[in-house]
């Protein structure tokens, strides 16, 4: 059941509407959500493996665009936090995706507006 509710809460997280409070370039967090997407990525229930891979995979491209030459060893050595921290923690990395999704999808539109038209 802890899975279905983490797996919930990500994707809640994601799919909100409303602005996201977190900067888009914060390698701190980038690599605690890195070591916390990873940890899931090892739970027993295939959605969020899955889940957790795929949010692994961003904040690992994230870290590699904004820390070149980072130890990933070492900040997956570090252990995952839990109970309320975790839970604060997986809503600020569902933020940081939702904020990075907005970006592609401004950037698509933009790219795909015909000339002389504006974006709405």
């Amino acid at each position: 059941m802890e899975s279905v509710l983490i797996a919930a809460s990500i994707f809640a997280a994601a799919s909100t509407n409303g602005p996201a409070s977190v900067p888009t370039a914060d390698p701190a967090l980038d690599e605690r959500c890195l070591r916390l997407m990873a940890s899931l990525a090892e739970e027993e229930d295939p959605r969020v493996q899955s889940l957790g891979r795929t949010a692994a995979q961003y904040f690992l491209g994230r870290l590699d665009a904004t820390r070149p030459g980072f130890d990933l060893d070492a900040a997956l050595a570090a252990e995952a936090p839990a109970g309320a921290e975790r839970d604060a923690l997986l809503g600020r990395c569902g933020e940081a995706m939702q904020a990075g999704g907005r970006d592609f999808r401004t950037i698509g539109e933009e790219l795909a507006a015909p000339a002389g038209r504006p974006i709405a």
